[in-house]
């Protein structure tokens, strides 16, 4: 069964996914592209703002923002969920060393529950291999169970360390998988020099 559509004709950028009573659409956020990320941001409660960034925060500071949209489509990528137009959802990779990444993601609330937290895994698992990552790290609070399920399945070993737990593994991807792979590599080639989806140097 095909779990996403994709197709290569001029103007198509994003790739679909079917969530449990509805569909997503994702796509690369783009470098500077604020206003999605404050959308979700300011859709998560007060517990999936602290899930997400391991600290209570009322609001999103201007350096911390900088940062996250300060993507690259190499050392940093980040996709965008959308659902009916809206913003609901980022993954993203980080790179911290020549073959490691840090992922992270959060799914607005009104959203949890429906396998959008899945799909943004599965997608920038996908494009970090692809980009040359072969290790991810993750850093979760022990309370964040959706978090803890999910990142089991990448078979990531996490450990307690000053309140939070930690863990690196090598990169395996979902199985099975959540999103047509092929669809988001034809997209994400479109954003790197490299002609087999590799970041140039990586």
């Amino acid at each position: 069964m095909t779990l996403s559509w994709f197709s290569a004709r001029s103007g198509v950028d994003h790739v679909d996914v079917p969530l449990a009573g509805g569909s997503a659409a994702l796509r690369p956020l783009r470098h500077g592209e604020t206003e999605p990320l404050l959308s979700v941001f300011e859709r998560l409660s007060p517990a999936s703002r602290a899930s997400r960034y391991l600290v209570g925060m009322p609001r999103l500071p201007s350096p911390m923002r900088d940062l996250l949209v300060a993507v690259d489509d190499c050392d940093h990528v980040a996709w965008l969920a959308t659902v009916d137009g809206a913003p609901a959802g980022i993954a993203r990779y980080v790179r911290v060393a020549p073959d490691t990444a840090e992922v992270a993601f959060e799914v607005v609330d009104a959203h949890h529950g429906r396998g959008l937290g899945t799909a943004l895994l599965d997608v920038v698992t996908t494009v970090a291999q692809a980009r040359g990552v072969r290790r991810v790290r993750a850093t979760v609070l022990p309370t964040n169970a959706p978090s803890l399920r999910l990142l089991a399945r990448l078979g990531i070993p996490l450990s307690a360390s000053d309140g939070v737990l930690e863990g690196e593994s090598a990169l395996r991807l979902l199985d099975p998988a959540r999103v047509d792979r092929g669809a988001v590599l034809a997209l994400a080639m479109r954003r790197t020099t490299g002609q087999d989806g590799s970041c140039t140097g990586a």
